[in-house]
């Protein structure tokens, strides 16, 4: 009889499960001003949320999920998706809303304001210039 009733359990899925090699290497906080947390590893891809400084994100290994050397994959609330590494730091920056909170409590930036200029930073090219 037992066997009966492991047979239907097994068969519905209920003793289903799972084992998966996920793990949170740990937490880092957003370096620049503003950025976001992407659906795929490319720059372009679509944005999932949008983070400030200093907010912590869980970084996250797992076999189901690949990066590259310049990618983390990254929890943060409810999203899950992908930052630039070079973005990411052990320590808590210290950022400019925190420096100067009045002015920036007054710039009075919505949503739309933040993700634009999140998403300005993500196409900024960082880098040595070629003008001599």
């Amino acid at each position: 009889m037992n066997f009966f009733f492991f047979l239907l359990f097994t068969s519905l899925g209920f003793a289903e499960t799972t084992a998966t090699d996920e793990r949170v290497v740990g937490v880092f906080y957003m370096n620049p001003l503003l950025g976001h947390v992407h659906q795929s590893a490319v720059k372009e891809s679509a944005s999932l949320t949008t983070i400030q400084c200093a907010h912590p994100v869980k970084v996250i290994e797992t076999s189901r999920v690949k990066t590259d050397l310049l990618w983390a994959y990254v929890e943060v609330a409810d999203h899950r998706g992908f930052i630039l590494k070079d973005y990411l730091s052990e320590k808590r920056p210290d950022c400019f809303q925190a420096r100067y909170p009045k002015f920036y409590d007054s710039l009075n930036l919505d949503l739309a304001e933040l993700y634009y200029w999140g998403r300005l930073y993500d196409h900024y090219v960082q880098g040595l210039t070629r003008v001599h």
